[in-house]
């Protein structure tokens, strides 16, 4: 799913209540996302012992979203007009931060990495036995790969982001705005389809078997595989993913929805319900953006690994070796036990059973 730079009706009078309303809103969303997704990547890079394949998806996941809130646009578009841009240096803002064509980069980067992660545990529970499950080194080149796809989907995006000496209402032309989509509607269907249809379609389907092998054909936990610990280790991540495939739809559908419904429509139509097309274009914009500060949340903060390595950064940071000391012998105590923590369960499980 990618990103869209509204324009306003009444973009050159004063602020409305709504403007206000909504960078309000985003600055509740970007602020404590900035700082979530920081955090996120701080814990895996200063613990080796989180440098997992899962963890390295996680974090590429943080950087995405982390770049994607640092360059959102919500927080003063509504004001840009004010602003006068000329020649090369207008069309270079319009692309970096005002039309902003590198978030589209970054939202399609989550999209992709969240979808490798759906991907990875569907392999890694439901079909464990085939070979092919990611490792530290193909896992590098797997991100990799998805920063280029991401990219390439945006090189159109990228392009006609330009400077618009002729626009009243908004400096920059954008396909993602309303007044621009119409033109670059082949790109806005291969988006929305691609990368907010097919990637619901492929976390609903991988998250779908693995509760059904949990709880209904029990192949993924039988009776005489799990103990108690893993059962509840399993319930506990069929609750996750239960989540995760809800926040990531509620997040990104209603984008893809909306966009999918302009292209339909005639132009009459869209003229005639402008002003309630418009406000509907912020708010799914905003629930795009969402997704980015629920991420750290849903993917990471529940998980006790990543809150006992926020607590030992905040220890060290702070001169108290004592609680290092504490969570270090917790860690050997674990690992004496055959222990491991998958991040995304935050609960303890055997190393056989860990995703």
């Amino acid at each position: 799913m990618i990103n869209a730079s509204l324009s306003s009706s009444e973009a050159d009078g004063p602020l409305t209540t709504a403007d206000i309303v909504f960078a309000v809103i985003y600055s509740l969303i970007v602020l404590p996302g900035i700082v979530g997704n920081s955090i996120i990547i701080t814990i895996v890079w200063k613990n080796s012992s989180m440098h997992t394949t899962t963890n390295y998806l996680l974090m590429n996941l943080a950087v995405a979203d982390l770049i994607t809130l640092l360059l959102c646009p919500g927080l003063y578009d509504f004001v840009i007009t004010k602003v006068h841009l000329q020649g090369i240096t207008g069309d270079l803002i319009c692309k970096l931060f005002v039309g902003n064509a590198i978030v589209p980069i970054t939202i399609n980067v989550g999209v992709l990495t969240v979808s490798t992660i759906a991907v990875e545990r569907y392999m890694a529970l439901v079909k464990p036995f085939r070979n092919a499950k990611l490792t530290k080194e193909s896992v590098k080149y797997v991100i990799a790969v998805l920063w280029l796809l991401a990219l390439l989907s945006c090189i159109p995006d990228i392009q006609a982001n330009t400077y618009n000496i002729s626009s009243t209402k908004y400096p920059c032309k954008r396909p993602w705005s309303l007044d621009e989509y119409f033109l670059h509607k082949p790109f806005i269907i291969f988006t929305c389809a691609g990368f907010g249809l097919m990637s619901s379609s492929i976390l609903i389907f991988c998250y779908f078997e693995i509760i059904r092998g949990l709880y209904f054909t029990r192949t993924i936990c039988s009776e005489s595989t799990c103990n108690v610990e893993e059962k509840k280790a399993k319930k506990q991540l069929a609750r996750l993913v239960i989540w995760l495939a809800i926040v990531f739809a509620a997040c990104s559908l209603p984008f893809s929805v909306y966009f999918i419904f302009l292209v339909s429509a005639d132009r009459k139509t869209v003229e005639e319900n402008y002003d309630v097309l418009f406000e509907l274009h912020r708010t799914s914009r905003v629930l795009l953006f969402s997704n980015s500060f629920f991420n750290p949340l849903l993917y990471a903060l529940q998980s006790s690994n990543y809150r006992d390595g926020f607590k030992l950064i905040c220890n060290v940071n702070s001169g108290m070796p004592c609680c290092k000391r504490t969570n270090a012998v917790r860690s050997l105590s674990l690992t004496q036990r055959g222990e491991t923590l998958h991040p995304s369960q935050g609960v303890f499980v055997k190393k056989e059973m860990a995703v």
